[in-house]
C-alpha cells in the first residue's frame, strides 16, 4: 500500500510549482522572460522542486509496492511505465524533465532558458497526468 501522506504532500507541492510556472508563462512573452534573470531563477527553481517532488513521490510507489529496485531514482519511471502505472511516453518525458532538473542542480552554469520555457509551455501538463496516475494507486 502507498502512503498517501507522503505522496499527497509532494502532490501539493507539484501543483503549487505548477501554478507559479503557469503564472510566469502567462505574464512573460518567451523574449521577455529571456531578458528577466529573476523570473528565469523562479521558473529554475519550480521546476527543479516539481521534478524532485515527481522523482520522490514515484520511488516512494516504486518501493511500497515492492517493484523492482532502481539502480537510480530516475528509473522509477520506466519500472511504473513496465508494470502499466504510468504510460511509456510520459515515463519517456519525466526522463527529459528529469535531465532538466540534473542541469539545474549540477550544471547550473548551463541552463538554457529557451529549453526551460519551452518546458513551461509544453509540459506542465505532464505533471498533472502523473498526479492522476498516482491518486488511482491511494
Amino acid at each position: 500500500m502507498v502512503d498517501s501522506s507522503v505522496i499527497l504532500k509532494r502532490i501539493g507541492q507539484i501543483r503549487k510549482c505548477v501554478a507559479t510556472l503557469e503564472t510566469i508563462r502567462r505574464k512573460h512573452t518567451k523574449k521577455q522572460f529571456l531578458n528577466d534573470e529573476m523570473v528565469q531563477a523562479a521558473a529554475e527553481r519550480n521546476v527543479q522542486v516539481a521534478v524532485q517532488s515527481v522523482l520522490d513521490i514515484c520511488n516512494h510507489v516504486v518501493a511500497d509496492m515492492k517493484l523492482e529496485v532502481p539502480d537510480e531514482e530516475k528509473q522509477a519511471f520506466q519500472i511504473m511505465a513496465s508494470h502499466k502505472l504510468i504510460s511509456e511516453q510520459l515515463a519517456k518525458t519525466l526522463l527529459q524533465m528529469t535531465g532538466m532538473r540534473n542541469i539545474l542542480v549540477h550544471e547550473y552554469l548551463e541552463v538554457d532558458h529557451h529549453r526551460l520555457y519551452s518546458v513551461m509551455t509544453n509540459n506542465l501538463g505532464d505533471f498533472e497526468k502523473l498526479i492522476k496516475a498516482v491518486l488511482k494507486l491511494l
